[in-house]
């Protein structure tokens, strides 16, 4: 009777321990989420984790941040569950202006919509194009008998930059010779499938007109792209830019000298220092001669009447 006792009592032990043990993996699961996936219950004023347990109040507004690259499309989600007859709103906090209610949009600027595939909690405003004034806090509304409770989202909009590299804006380089520019396009959230060259606003990434010319694309830190020019000549001389679809353009100007006419130019230049001295005071001389015959002249007149 004492041993069935005992063996009771330790089966009990082990159930009540192992209830414990599971609880602490679902707590530690939710607490060790970074972001964890939540929805409101609008019945019950509770958010809900991902397995449905309480994380927070409605009370206090819940706060993300998200990061979209610009012209893409982005989407920010809320999740809410028990909605009954209630409505769910977006609303942008800049100028507090309503998106939405339900699946309509108010918004003039058709980039906005609200989408939620059939019988899903997630009611998700959808940017599509953003631009940089889209930067901002969004706020994910639901109007209850208790009050209205709000899901923020803070929206950050990144925009790419090319830069070619170098310590200047200038490369100069001899006839003949090879020209090697990188372009590299930092901050991009997704690497671009492509960057595009161009020379005095003429695309050369396809060009087999002149031949020599070669794009590659080359993995780094940052995504980069690297053109080279073979046997460069004068022809080859101008402005380049480099950029992706969602970059503003970087430019650097290109001179490319021959070596001998470069030094005949020199030579010429040089030399008409002294031809330009001379000839000015030639001209001063033939002023100041001219000036004292008109002299002679007018006094021969004066004396003579």
């Amino acid at each position: 009777m004492t041993l069935r006792i005992w063996m009771t009592a330790i089966s009990l032990a082990a159930l009540w321990h192992s209830s414990c043990a599971y609880q602490n993996e679902q707590t530690a699961f939710i607490e060790g989420t970074d972001n964890p996936q939540r929805m409101w219950d609008p019945e019950k004023g509770n958010i809900l984790g991902q397995r449905g347990m309480v994380v927070a109040s409605l009370e206090n507004v819940t706060v993300t941040n998200q990061t979209a690259q610009i012209k893409s499309t982005t989407f920010l989600h809320c999740h809410v569950r028990n909605m009954a007859d209630k409505q769910v709103s977006w609303i942008r906090r800049r100028d507090y202006n309503v998106l939405s209610s339900g699946l309509l949009t108010y918004s003039r600027d058709q980039r906005f919509s609200v989408i939620r595939p059939e019988d899903a909690d997630d009611w998700a405003l959808q940017i599509k194009f953003v631009q940089e004034r889209d930067e901002g806090a969004y706020e994910c509304q639901v109007s209850t008998k208790t009050g209205r409770y709000g899901y923020l989202v803070n929206l950050k909009v990144v925009v790419p930059v090319a830069v070619i590299s170098g310590d200047s804006t200038e490369r100069h380089v001899q006839s003949g010779s090879t020209i090697s520019l990188l372009c590299i396009i930092q901050g991009s959230l997704t690497p671009p499938q492509f960057i595009l060259w161009y020379h005095n606003d003429n695309m050369i990434n396809y060009d087999q007109s002149r031949g020599g010319i070669t794009v590659t694309m080359e993995d780094s830190d940052f995504t980069s792209s690297r053109l080279t020019i073979s046997n460069a000549s004068f022809k080859d001389s101008g402005v380049y830019n480099c950029s992706t679809s969602d970059t503003n353009p970087a430019s650097v100007n290109v001179y490319v000298s021959e070596g001998d006419k470069t030094a005949a130019i020199q030579r010429l230049g040089s030399g008409s220092g002294g031809y330009l001295l001379h000839g000015v005071t030639s001209f001063f001389s033939l002023l100041l001669t001219l000036q004292l015959l008109l002299a002679l002249c007018n006094l021969a007149v004066i004396t003579g009447t």
